[in-house]
């Protein structure tokens, strides 16, 4: 009878724990790369555990350069400020969809942006 209230006390401290509003947020390190259908465009991030990095751009027909990445994540929801190399900032924000994908906008633009993890 004592050993199935530990088990049970355990198992209930475990449970807990992992449903804690304290939990640590997940990770958003790794290289992380746009889905993109334009040919030609790339925007891919290297980014540490809380979203900060750098990462290069291609623009279709156009320039290429660096960016660096100031980031956040609080749970599943990730804000990536993005500086660009010739001055411009854009702000993505969305959530962590799953362990590999960003899905959310940039403010000036209505469309869904997706981020593999790659």
């Amino acid at each position: 009878m004592q050993r199935n209230r530990l088990v049970l006390l355990v198992f209930a401290s475990l449970l807990s724990a992992c449903a804690s509003p304290s939990s640590p947020s997940p990770s958003l390190a790794g290289s992380w790369v746009e889905n993109s259908s334009i040919p030609g465009a790339s925007l891919s991030l290297m980014l540490d555990p809380f979203g900060n990095g750098r990462g290069a751009y291609a623009i279709e027909a156009g320039r290429s350069g660096a960016l660096d990445v100031t980031g956040s994540i609080d749970r599943t929801m990730v804000t990536l400020v993005i500086h660009y190399d010739y001055g411009l900032v854009q702000t993505f924000i969305g959530t962590l969809a799953d362990a590999n994908h960003l899905m959310g906008g940039f403010g000036n633009n209505s469309g869904t942006v997706t981020f593999t993890r790659r």
